[in-house]
């Protein structure tokens, strides 16, 4: 009975090493799959993570490719722009310039045009002037004798191209202006002049201005003949100042 109990305790020793053994070898096994698994995730973890760096990468050498060209693009512009800038400036400042030229140019023509008209005001005056202390400074004698001579030249030479003006129809009074007045012989020698020239029978109206200092002035209608040797010393002074 005692060898039974014994030799069943063994088998049952024998059975438990044997479950244990096997055990052994499942569990190890498991462990080895579950290893095996977990090496292979750790593979394609670190994979993984390579490719993810090397995106992350890629992503920063793009991102530094798209701000180093932001940056070009954006200092390119930025030079185009300082050039325009000083273009439109330059531009400006030229015009200003040419504006600033032409203003003065303007200005100083005008004050040449200014100081041109003064002067012919002035040599105008001083002519005029000149005139009025010649007739004022001749003795009155010698100015009736200057009469005489300047009123035969005027009527032998003056009015010998009378018959080609255009006389308007029914102009027949003539306005005379002498520095004196006109004697019955002199006076009836115009007329008959006058008359002869123009084809036509005029009246004589008279007027005295010693001012004229000496000679005719004879006006029909618009037309002035200016015979006095005032008109003729101030044609002299006149293109005296015009060649000087």
């Amino acid at each position: 009975m005692i060898m039974l109990i014994v030799s069943m305790i063994a088998v049952l020793v024998i059975l438990f090493i044997i479950m244990i053994s096997f055990m052994s070898k499942v569990m190890k096994s498991q462990v080895t799959s579950a290893t095996s698994h977990l090496d292979e995730l750790a593979g394609e973890y670190t994979k993984k993570e390579t490719e993810v760096r090397k995106q992350l990468d890629d992503v920063k050498r793009q991102s530094q490719e798209i701000l180093s060209n932001a940056q070009k693009e954006v200092q390119a512009q930025k030079e185009a722009l300082v050039k325009e800038m000083s273009e439109e400036k330059a531009k400006i400042l030229a015009e200003a310039h040419q504006n600033a030229d032409e203003v003065i140019k303007q200005a100083d023509n005008a004050r040449l045009a200014l100081l041109a008209e003064m002067n012919n005001k002035i040599d105008e005056k001083a002519v005029v002037k000149a005139v009025e202390l010649l007739s004022a400074s001749i003795p009155e004698n010698i100015r009736r004798d200057l009469q005489q001579v300047w009123f035969e030249a005027l009527l032998n030479s003056s009015y010998e191209n009378m018959d080609r003006l255009n006389i308007p129809a029914g102009l027949n009074e003539v306005k005379v202006v002498s520095a004196f007045a006109l004697e019955d012989s002199q006076r009836r020698r115009l007329k008959d002049k006058l008359q002869d020239k123009l084809g036509f029978e005029i009246t004589l109206s008279e007027e005295v201005d010693q001012g004229i200092i000496a000679g005719l002035v004879v006006s029909i209608g618009s037309l002035f003949l200016d015979g006095s040797l005032k008109f003729k010393i101030e044609e002299v002074a006149r293109g005296q100042q015009q060649g000087s």
